[in-house]
Parts: C-alpha cells; sequence; structure tokens
C-alpha cells in the first residue's frame, strides 16, 4: 500500500512538472507556428509564452507573449528587428489586451510603391489600436517627398522641411510653400497655392499596417503618431 501510494505521489509530481514547465514551451512553439501560417516571416525567431499559473494556457489564457525576430517580412511591411509584448492575450480567439515593444528599420509602401524608410515604430496601448509613435529622418521625408512629386505629377524638384509641419518645394528655382498634413491616416504634402496638387507620401492600408493622426517637424526629423493594426501585423 505504502508504495502504491509513493507511486501515485510520483506520478502526480511528474504530471504537475510538466503541466507547469511543460505547457509554456509547447505554447509558445504552436504560437511560433501560427505566425508562420498568418504569412509572418523573419530570422531568430523567438515567442515566449507565459501564464502565472501555467495551466490556464490549456483553458486559452497567456498573461504575456514575447516575440523577438529580425528582418521580418508582412505582407508589405518589412522590418530589421522587433520586439513586442503582448499582453492578456486570448489564444482561443486570437486578441491581446495590451501591447508595448519597437519596430527598427521599418518599411512600408508609399503611394506609388515605393518603399518609405522609419527609422522606429514604438507601440503602446490595446493590442486593438496600440498608439505608434513613428520617428523618421528630416532626409528620408524629404527624399520621399521630391520622389512622389515627380511619380505622381511629373513635377521635378528640391523639398525642404521646418517646424512645426512646413514644407517649401523649390522647381526650377521657385519655392512654393505648403505642409505636411494626415489625412484620412496618410501623410500627404499639401501645397498653399492651388497651382499645384496635393501629393500623398504614406498613404494608409495597402500593407501599411500604421493609421496616422498627426505630423510634427522639429530639428532631429519627423515625427508621426497614429494607430498600428496588431492583426495586420500579426494575423491576432
Amino acid at each position: 500500500m505504502r508504495s502504491c501510494l509513493i507511486q501515485l505521489l510520483i506520478t502526480a509530481a511528474v504530471i504537475f512538472a510538466l503541466l507547469w514547465f511543460g505547457l509554456p514551451f509547447g505554447a509558445s512553439w504552436l504560437a511560433t507556428n501560427a505566425l508562420g501560417a498568418s504569412g509572418f516571416t523573419g530570422t531568430d525567431t523567438k515567442v515566449e509564452v507565459s501564464a502565472n499559473v501555467p495551466p490556464r494556457i490549456l483553458l486559452g489564457h497567456a498573461d504575456r507573449i514575447t516575440l523577438t525576430s529580425k528582418q521580418v517580412f508582412v505582407g508589405d511591411l518589412h522590418a530589421a528587428a522587433i520586439d513586442l509584448t503582448l499582453g492578456n492575450v486570448d489564444l482561443l480567439n486570437r486578441t491581446a489586451g495590451t501591447v508595448t515593444g519597437t519596430l527598427t528599420g521599418v518599411s512600408v509602401p508609399a503611394a506609388n510603391g515605393e518603399p518609405a524608410t522609419i527609422d522606429t515604430a514604438v507601440l503602446d496601448g490595446s493590442g486593438t489600436s496600440a498608439t505608434a509613435t513613428l520617428s523618421i529622418s528630416s532626409a528620408e521625408v524629404q527624399s520621399l517627398a521630391a520622389s512622389q512629386l515627380k511619380a505622381q505629377t511629373g513635377i521635378v524638384g528640391t523639398v525642404k522641411l521646418a517646424a512645426p509641419d512646413k514644407v517649401t518645394v523649390t522647381i526650377h528655382g521657385t519655392s512654393q510653400p505648403g505642409h505636411l498634413v494626415v489625412n484620412g491616416g496618410a501623410l500627404q504634402l499639401v501645397p498653399v497655392s492651388d497651382a499645384q496638387p496635393t501629393v500623398i507620401l504614406i498613404d494608409a492600408g495597402g500593407g501599411n499596417p500604421f493609421q496616422l493622426q498627426s505630423v510634427a517637424v522639429d530639428g532631429t526629423g519627423v515625427t508621426l503618431v497614429g494607430t498600428m493594426d496588431l492583426k495586420a501585423l500579426l494575423g491576432l
């Protein structure tokens, strides 16, 4: 009888250990494969699923999922590296309560298909509409504006930025003022004069998971603030 009891205790302890320590590893493996199935590709991809009480994972709940990866491709978005933490995750319904983290070296399609390069995208907030703060160098936005001006209108000119949202377009030695404006989630160059058309620099949708809300120019570059579609990025 005593040996049977000891055997039962040992078996219970093994099962407990497997549940406590094995579930997070198994869930991490499944989450990594789910990312791949959603179209996410990257190198050195690591997904860690954790719950304060690991057996809760069996009920479809994770307190936290951390995701790190390099050379990431999701649809038309490319990132040199991402480091994200999802909180209060419903594994069955594929939703997250919160998201924080950073994407670096991000490329999204511009209006004519050319890539627009974002230095960093810092995410923080609700999993359904996390605030995204994007930092872009002034040189990148000026080059993007000049290329989109030519692609969309045929006009060849140079572009200079100034705080808080001013733009000067110089065409054949003549300068025309304008502004950077966010409209409908897209970044636009809007001339003061009706003689020049509005030029879309970064459009909403079309493989771009960011929905822009504001733009500001300062001495260090351009800051765009908006929201990010976590479903479009991770398939959630």
